[in-house]
């Protein structure tokens, strides 16, 4: 049984324009998230997610593995790796797509099954700043099957109306809910380097901020090292380690992690 997912303007993540920019002036963002499906499978439930995203002043690193289960008959889905660019990060800003060379947001991507590197095909959709990294995957009978993505990435950033400046990137996780049932249990850890945080991180909620509106925030009046995020619930902080994890749910896009961090003032702006 085959299923194909892209061309569904159902499962398209946008961004709240509390959290990310849409203006290719003021800043932009790229992320990736859960593996997706066009409508469900009735047989095939993601038993677990892991997620570990490595943030460096540069560059942001994604592993992410998937153990799916298969309680029916062997079957073979095509199945989909989100990429997507909001604002500055959008790819191609509204020029024709090219004929050869097609690429998205991700600088670096690869996925394994079972331990072996498979061929992707990168597909857009109808949402110019949407594409898929598509695959076909036989999930054998009755038994489990791994699959593990890695990609890497640059930070999104966004300017304020303080002449300053935040990073920001996000993980989505609501496109994981085409799988059969719940999710099982879901951990995203992210962790930031010493360049990116270099003191003790002061964590904000975004239901914290006045109207959720993170826009009107005064970064200048926050202590050093806030990291604001939104996400499927509160993370546990160790260190310069931030520790998502939930069980047994069907992710929306509430659930979808969103992560502002290293506010710094900009000398160059008038």
């Amino acid at each position: 049984m085959k299923r194909l997912i892209y061309g569904c303007l159902s499962a398209l993540f946008v961004v709240s324009s509390t959290f990310a920019p849409t203006s290719a002036d003021d800043g932009g963002i790229s992320f990736g998230g859960s593996p997706h499906l066009l409508s469900g499978h009735p047989s095939v439930a993601m038993k677990s997610e892991a997620v570990k995203i490595d943030v460096h002043p540069d560059l942001i690193s994604v592993d992410c593995k998937f153990v799916f289960h298969n309680s029916g008959p062997t079957c073979s889905v095509r199945v989909g790796f989100p990429d997507q660019g909001l604002g500055a990060e959008e790819p191609y800003q509204g020029e024709p797509l090219p004929t050869k060379g097609l690429k998205a947001t991700f600088m670096t991507y690869e996925s394994y099954i079972d331990g072996k590197k498979v061929p992707t095909k990168l597909v857009p959709t109808n949402d110019r700043g949407l594409f898929w990294h598509t695959k076909n995957v036989t999930f054998k009978g009755k038994g489990d099957c791994l699959v593990h993505d890695v990609y890497t990435l640059k930070p999104g950033s966004q300017v304020t109306d303080e002449n300053g400046m935040y990073q920001q990137t996000s993980y989505v996780l609501h496109t994981g809910a085409s799988w059969h049932g719940p999710i099982g249990e879901a951990t995203i850890t992210i962790n930031f380097a010493p360049q990116v945080m270099p003191g003790p991180i002061n964590l904000k909620s975004l239901a914290s901020i006045p109207n959720q509106d993170i826009s009107r925030l005064k970064w200048s009046m926050q202590p050093a090292g806030t990291v604001i995020y939104e996400g499927m619930c509160e993370p546990k902080l160790e260190g310069q380690t931030l520790r998502f994890f939930k069980e047994n749910f069907k992710p929306t896009k509430k659930d979808d992690i969103h992560i502002c961090y290293a506010y710094r003032k900009l000398t160059n702006m008038n």
